[in-house]
């Protein structure tokens, strides 16, 4: 009788226990993948520069310190055959690093998140292609428009060869189409009417981060990045709207170049012809984690007018979101691209640091310049 009594209760407990284990094991799975990877991201994010070390380099004499200071980072790997004595060879060494730890984090990543290690290579492609337009526009020779791609990406590179030996836009833009950029080839007489290449380049970061979005809000395994992905898009849809709203353009100019997806309300965008203020537009995204952090910063605006203060702070809210996402989620994916967004601001901080002492700029002017976190 007592052992009939215990074995019911056994089996109780396992049957209440039973929905834990399932879970455990489940999560354990979505987990393990992740252990080897994250483990690396972990140690790399303890070598990313201080905040006294950046500061260092604010403060440095020349361009040339800067690349002292470098030589005591991981930097140091990448600087052999290097000769650090202009803005333009600190980033020559950025790019090669960056483009050093994209290929190595995405040979790392699990099978399941192929569409995450396809997304890492078509930023490269979107980095290249925005090089290579850039340097045509410059007239630099193809030699020096070469130099300044890097060979990791779903582009076939025989392809980004050709565009890096063209002389014009107009020669350049043609050879978009087939690619998943198309769009771009009949894009020349909007090239022409604006003078900028700021449409071609918005068009570029659409492509991407629309097929991503997409992917993400489909996926389980990927469900996690939605924050992420979300403040990306709605940073960069507030700078095109933020700009136009400046510049004093319809929305009917600029609502191709929006980017599907994100959370900013349709109020945002409904609104926009009927307001004539950028403060205006602004009161439309109270309900965002933007709205705040631009309210701050909307006096600075108005005393200068010069958007850039506000879209600093725009990237700088969007990095924040995908650091928090990052650890709120500590097994999966999210770290790994939090680690690359901390990565992709301290280089964009070195560059700007470099950039700004070369012409000579104060250390107080500089650091306006460094993106915070």
């Amino acid at each position: 009788m007592d052992n009939t009594f215990f074995l019911v209760i056994l089996l109780l407990l396992l049957g209440l226990l039973l929905p834990f284990l399932v879970f455990l094991i489940r999560n354990l799975r979505n987990i393990l993948p992740y252990l080897y990877v994250i483990a690396r991201v972990r140690a790399k994010e303890a070598r990313l520069l201080k905040p006294e070390t950046m500061e260092e380099m604010v403060n440095t004499g020349s361009v040339a310190e800067i690349a002292s200071i470098l030589e005591n980072s991981e930097y140091s790997y990448a600087m052999q055959g290097l000769v650090l004595d202009s803005a333009e060879s600190i980033e020559e060494l950025l790019t090669r690093q960056s483009a050093d730890i994209y290929s190595e984090i995405a040979k790392m990543l699990p099978d399941n998140v192929d569409r995450v290690f396809s997304y890492l290579q078509q930023q490269w492609d979107v980095r290249n292609l925005k090089a290579v337009m850039r340097g045509v526009r410059a007239g630099l020779s193809s030699e020096e428009i070469a130099a300044k791609t890097v060979p990791f990406g779903e582009l076939d590179p025989e392809l980004l060869k050709k565009m890096a030996e063209t002389t014009s836009i107009e020669d350049l833009l043609p050879l978009y189409e087939g690619t998943r950029y198309g769009q771009l080839a009949g894009m020349l007489a909007t090239y022409e009417q604006e003078a900028s290449l700021l449409p071609l380049e918005a068009l570029l970061d659409k492509a991407v981060l629309e097929e991503m979005w997409n992917s993400v809000t489909a996926t389980r395994e990927l469900i996690d990045l939605r924050p992420t992905f979300a403040a990306r898009i709605d940073a960069l849809n507030l700078k095109i709207v933020l700009r136009a709203k400046h510049d004093h353009v319809m929305f009917a100019d600029i609502e191709k170049y929006i980017i599907e997806g994100g959370d900013l309300p349709q109020t945002f965008f409904s609104v926009f012809d009927e307001v004539d203020e950028v403060a205006a537009v602004l009161a439309e995204v109270e309900q965002t984690v933007f709205y705040k952090p631009l309210m701050e910063i909307l006096s600075e605006f108005e005393k200068s007018g010069s958007l850039y203060d506000l879209e600093k702070v725009l990237d700088e809210t969007a990095l924040s979101v995908g650091r928090g996402t990052s650890i709120k989620q500590p097994y999966g994916v999210a770290p790994v691209l939090g680690y690359l967004s901390l990565k992709e601001t301290e280089i964009r901080n070195i560059r700007a640091i470099a950039r700004a002492k070369e012409v000579g700029l104060a250390p107080e002017t500089i650091r306006e310049f460094v993106l915070r976190v």
